[in-house]
């Protein structure tokens, strides 16, 4: 006889150290990145499709990043996409935050769809995504509106340290 067993929420959260970059104007070094290695990714993206980083879902997301915010290449969101896409296709949380966020902002001329965010949001591990997912519940964005189910995510993201979460609290008791 199958059992069926439901995880706690959050019971899996990836804990996955990223580079959180706001600046408009950054540059290689606020991703970790040397010049040289974006060069080396935007080589093999172009000429060695064939190559493992191809099929290394961090290079991948990188990509993401740097056809998404221009680092090193021009903005190219079709790019951008497809390198989160493929990167979340191999399970990347942050490729699926990366995208969710793109749907999410409407970012570079890319149409916004929140039921789409929403659910790239919801296939996340991360702390910013469960956060992501209360805020989309509490707001009606893509989804019903549900603050009970909201206060759980929020939960998750503040058990976490996540900034926006314990900002969150002082507008929302999601404690009780």
């Amino acid at each position: 006889m199958e059992e069926n067993v439901k995880k706690e929420l959050g019971s899996d959260v990836n804990r996955r150290k990223f580079v959180l970059v706001t600046n408009p104007n950054a540059k290689f070094e606020d991703y970790g990145w040397t010049k040289e290695f974006v060069e080396d990714m935007l080589y093999i993206e172009a000429y060695e499709p064939d190559n493992e980083w191809m099929s290394d879902p961090e290079i991948l997301n990188n990509l993401g990043i740097v056809f998404c915010n221009g680092i090193g290449a021009d903005i190219d969101m079709e790019r951008a996409i497809k390198y989160y896409t493929k990167a979340a296709e191999f399970g990347d949380d942050l490729a699926k935050s990366n995208l969710a966020d793109i749907y999410r902002k409407g970012t570079n001329g890319v149409i916004k769809d929140m039921k789409k965010a929403f659910e790239l949001y919801q296939s996340c591990h991360i702390p910013y995504a469960y956060y992501r997912v209360g805020e989309a519940l509490e707001f009606r964005r893509g989804v019903e509106k549900d603050v009970e189910k909201a206060k759980q995510y929020y939960r998750v993201a503040y058990r976490e340290g996540h900034p926006l979460a314990r900002r969150k609290l002082q507008t929302l008791n999601f404690l009780d």
